[in-house]
């Protein structure tokens, strides 16, 4: 979830006597700060980098091979603002803890390591579909948890990883990402007279182990049996005010081997999919809900996003909905905005005008109003920006969790744009 959001860069936690330590992926631990601040920083990968700067208040210096820098006789909150060439800047507003990694990612995702997979759908001659209608499968793999992870937006060239139209065998192939991955197939009723695709069933295989580079054939996908479907329905709830559309995801957490998102897009007109059961996954699979509020600008606009997750039953609620930010204002040395009722952390990302992220400004201490450091202000010379701010909701204590131990309790965000000449 780290990036799909692209706002909780920062974050972690341990108590006890502090020594340097760096936190996995990004974090503050160890407070409150009362002498020595301890500050790594660190690439999305958790390589070190050197030769960072490292600004806290009017001190700045530069990190060393291991990507650390110390500031010594601070007292309280911090504000950290970090930059290196060639990575997105950050900027930590309320940061509390003697220990803080920092992690920062390139502006642009590199291309991530992939593979093609081939193969086919066992019995796919079983499968039937009213008279004139039309039966195909969309194959697809499971997702890492980063909802935002560039490897789980991989396309297959020539759409290959849908078969079985015009055919009486369903022979794919798929561009997947790597790792230990599960390779799912929705099949698919498509009504040429009412232009809809309804899911009618599943065909599944477990823990293909994928590297990249290295391409797979004759994978077979095996249907899953009609007794291990069941019909999931979404409750959308009240979706903010202004938030019109308003569409909805369900996802199956499967352990090891990541997240099935399934494939069909729920709207309130159409709140229900035929899914396989968790339990065919093992005992704490459980299903997850992602549901988007959002103006007709899509993600241009302002936009409210609620993760649900850990439920055994296939009836799924949104439940409450965060409310965007109101008074948003940004320069490119200033930002401010109303905090978002129920948000335990508050953001303003900078992009530029192809989209890549300059500023990551993440607030944990509650301030509504920030001045940016000449170290991270973008200048002029980038052109214009779009600034998002955001309110971001999770059940947890700011001052002392893990980014990949807690992120699962982040139930929600939202945003709203705003252009800086």
């Amino acid at each position: 979830m780290k990036r799909a959001l692209g706002l909780l860069a920062l974050l972690a936690a341990c108590g006890g006597d502090p020594d340097p330590r760096v936190i996995a992926g990004g974090g503050v631990g160890d407070g409150p700060i009362d002498g020595p601040l301890y500050v790594f920083v660190i690439s999305e990968d958790d390589a070190a980098i050197e030769g960072a700067q490292v600004a806290v208040g009017d001190e700045q210096k530069t990190t060393d091979a291991t990507g650390f820098v110390q500031f010594d006789d601070r007292h309280g909150a911090q504000t950290i603002a970090v930059a290196a060439t060639g990575f997105r800047s950050a900027l930590l507003v309320g940061a509390n803890g003697a220990n803080v990694t920092i992690s920062l990612e390139h502006p642009v995702a590199a291309t991530p390591a992939q593979a093609t997979l081939a193969g086919t759908i066992s019995n796919w001659n079983t499968v039937t579909v009213p008279a004139g209608h039309v039966k195909a499968a969309l194959v697809q793999y499971s997702q890492t948890d980063d909802l935002g992870d560039p490897a789980n937006n991989l396309v297959t060239p020539n759409m290959g990883n849908i078969c079985g139209a015009a055919s009486t065998t369903c022979d794919w192939t798929l561009v997947s990402r790597t790792g230990t991955v599960t390779l799912v197939a929705a099949v698919v009723d498509h009504d040429p007279n009412a232009n809809t695709n309804t899911v009618v069933g599943w065909a599944l295989r477990r823990d293909v182990a994928v590297v990249g580079g290295v391409d797979q054939s004759g994978l077979m996908l095996q249907l899953v049996a009609a007794g291990d479907l069941e019909t999931v329905t979404v409750d959308f709830g009240a979706p903010p005010a202004g938030l019109a559309q308003t569409v909805a995801l369900v996802g199956e957490d499967i352990g090891e081997d990541g997240v099935l998102q399934l494939p069909q897009v729920l709207s309130t007109d159409r709140p229900t999919v035929l899914a396989p059961r968790p339990s065919l996954f093992g005992p704490d699979a459980s299903y997850r809900l992602t549901s988007v509020a959002q103006t007709p600008a899509g993600d241009a606009g302002a936009q409210s996003i609620v993760l649900r997750r850990a439920s055994t039953s296939p009836a799924l609620a949104a439940g409450e909905w965060l409310v965007p930010p109101t008074g948003v204002a940004a320069t490119r040395t200033h930002a401010e905005l109303v905090p978002v009722a129920d948000a335990v952390i508050h953001s303003f990302v900078y992009r530029d005008q192809t989209g890549a992220e300059l500023l990551d400004i993440t607030i944990l201490d509650g301030t509504t109003s920030v001045d940016i450091p000449a170290l991270v202000a973008p200048t002029a010379a980038v052109g214009a920006l779009t600034v998002r701010a955001a309110g971001i909701g999770a059940d947890l204590d700011v001052t002392d969790f893990s980014l990949e131990e807690d992120d699962d309790l982040l139930w929600g965000i939202a945003a709203e744009p705003i252009a800086v000449p």
